[in-house]
């Protein structure tokens, strides 16, 4: 058996899945221009167990993001995922978003803001392309080379964003647990658990 937990706390996105192997139980999105994890983090792990029919002991893993993105948010879900962990003697897990992606896409664009900067990742025939400036990324968007954006990204970022991309009826996401299901349970199979015990060190991608 193998029921995971599966937090994402690096946007002010807060997103929470249950799953049963590869199979996507329930999750929750919670969407807001703050980061509110501290408060909502908790009570929303207790809501999708009960929604469920699950208790914590039921759980065989627990699984987290681990970067990039806001580096406090990180941190309350590094500790939340890691408290489960330890007192349920249960696998921790991380993982990375844009690793995610490829198995699921040929060619995407992945917007990520924090607080203090902006970068993009293309994906695009197998190539990867960082920092891609404004004037491009409206040029991708108008010629609908990309298809799929990922805003990996504040809430309020997105508020800018959302009339173009809708005007050129765009495909985007916001970042969702739902997405790392796949990963986490290759992962989970293979015992590829995480093992930093002092800090979360900040992963670029």
């Amino acid at each position: 058996m193998a029921l995971i937990l599966i937090i994402e706390t690096s946007t002010t996105i807060c997103s929470i899945s249950l799953s049963y192997q590869k199979i996507l139980l329930k999750h929750i999105n919670f969407y807001n221009l703050y980061f509110q994890h501290i408060n909502i983090l908790h009570l929303f792990i207790i809501k999708i167990l009960k929604l469920c029919n699950f208790e914590f002991i039921f759980l065989d893993a627990i699984a987290f993001n681990n970067g990039p993105g806001s580096y406090t948010s990180l941190k309350i879900g590094l500790a939340t995922a890691k408290g489960i962990s330890y007192a349920l003697n249960i696998p921790l897990i991380s993982f990375n978003f844009h690793p995610s992606l490829k198995e699921l896409y040929n060619n995407f664009l992945i917007i990520i803001k924090d607080k203090y900067s902006q970068y993009n990742l293309l994906s695009f025939e197998k190539k990867i392309f960082f920092n891609i400036n404004k004037y491009y990324l409206f040029k991708l968007i108008k010629t609908n080379l990309i298809k799929t954006f990922f805003l990996y990204t504040r809430y309020d970022f997105y508020l800018e964003l959302s009339n173009i991309l809708k005007f050129n009826k765009i495909n985007y996401y916001f970042i969702n647990t739902k997405y790392f299901i796949n990963i986490v349970y290759s992962k989970y199979k293979k015992h590829l658990f995480f093992q930093e015990k002092l800090y979360l060190k900040y992963n670029y991608i």
